[in-house]
């Protein structure tokens, strides 16, 4: 058999076939595919899972460059809109939208959420933050301007959504979505969110940086959990009675375990936030009785165990000093 049949193989598999195959690709793959033939520049519009990533488009020289960065934008939302408007009837699963500097942007921005919501996605990234952002401390307010459309919070098929950098969200309003199981919230002010977390359907949930955390407890049948740098206002209560992985990094602050599972598959403490104080003061020791306590209460006093722990070298030397100064 010619060599040259064998390398052309995957081509000579039907369009309903290759569609599968571009659609396991990640976005970025899938455009790139196009350059294999003149078949290829159909197929990979077909894909179902399609994500525009500023980041994925600019180069690390394009970010730096000021002028560069602005005249690229505008080739990609220019990309964006044309591949938007080739697109008619094939189903889409998954759709992303990650770009900064939105305000620029906020009609595109409209139309491709309404684009998303008319084709019924069960996947959906809406990410307006600024890579060059640390913390929430880095967030500049009056970047915060695209609200997520009424439409967002009603669409049925969500299975999965992930919103970042938006103004006047309101989780809240995600209660009454049946089918939804992961939620994932960064980069804004975040309050209220207990009654999504408390429906049965939530399994996953991942909080980074994020502020004004005014609720108390984070209740629910979540599997996973994870909170990354954020602000709570008040102590936390983990109710979290299916929990099987539990991930915190970022400040320390007053938590408490109420209802947990007994065995916890993974545990993932990071404080080194807080290593910023070299010196073994009191504040160290504070620091290092409150990191016990929170081990403790956790685990041993809870009758709980972690199958894996992982913890920072913070809280590894702050307990150690803790428990030199209690003797």
């Amino acid at each position: 058999m010619d060599s040259s049949d064998q390398a052309d193989r995957i081509s000579n598999l039907p369009d309903v076939l290759l569609v599968l195959i571009v659609s396991c690709l990640s976005f970025k793959e899938c455009v790139q595919t196009c350059a294999l033939s003149k078949r290829w520049r159909s197929v990979y519009l077909e894909t179902r899972n399609v994500s525009f990533k500023e980041t994925d488009f600019f180069s690390p020289s394009v970010n730096a460059n000021p002028i560069r960065n602005a005249l690229g934008r505008i080739v990609f939302v220019d990309y964006v809109r044309r591949w938007v408007a080739r697109i008619h009837d094939q189903p889409i699963d998954t759709f992303e939208i990650s770009i900064s500097y939105p305000k620029t942007y906020l009609d595109v921005i409209e139309s491709l959420i309404a684009f998303a919501v008319r084709k019924r996605v069960k996947n959906l990234v809406l990410d307006f933050s600024n890579p060059a952002w640390r913390t929430f401390h880095d967030v500049n307010l009056d970047e915060l301007v695209v609200e997520i459309p009424q439409s967002v919070y009603d669409l049925a098929t969500l299975e999965s959504l992930k919103v970042g950098a938006c103004k006047k969200f309101d989780p809240a309003k995600l209660s009454n979505l049946e089918k939804l199981k992961t939620v994932s919230f960064g980069w804004m002010e975040l309050t209220d969110p207990e009654p999504l977390l408390k429906t049965s359907r939530v399994e996953s949930l991942t909080i980074n940086d994020c502020w004004e955390l005014d609720f108390n407890t984070i209740k629910g049948n979540m599997r996973e959990v994870a909170i990354i740098n954020c602000d709570f206002l008040l102590n936390c209560i983990f109710d979290l009675p299916r929990v099987d992985i539990l991930k915190y990094s970022g400040d320390l602050f007053p938590f408490e375990f109420d209802n947990m599972n007994t065995i916890i598959s993974e545990v993932d403490f990071d404080f080194r936030v807080l290593d910023n104080n070299n010196d073994e003061s009191n504040d160290s020791n504070a620091e290092g009785g409150m990191l016990c306590h929170l081990l403790n209460n956790l685990l041993d006093y809870g009758g709980r165990s972690a199958t894996t722990l992982t913890v920072c070298p913070f809280l590894l030397k702050s307990v150690y000093i803790s428990t030199l100064c209690s003797i």
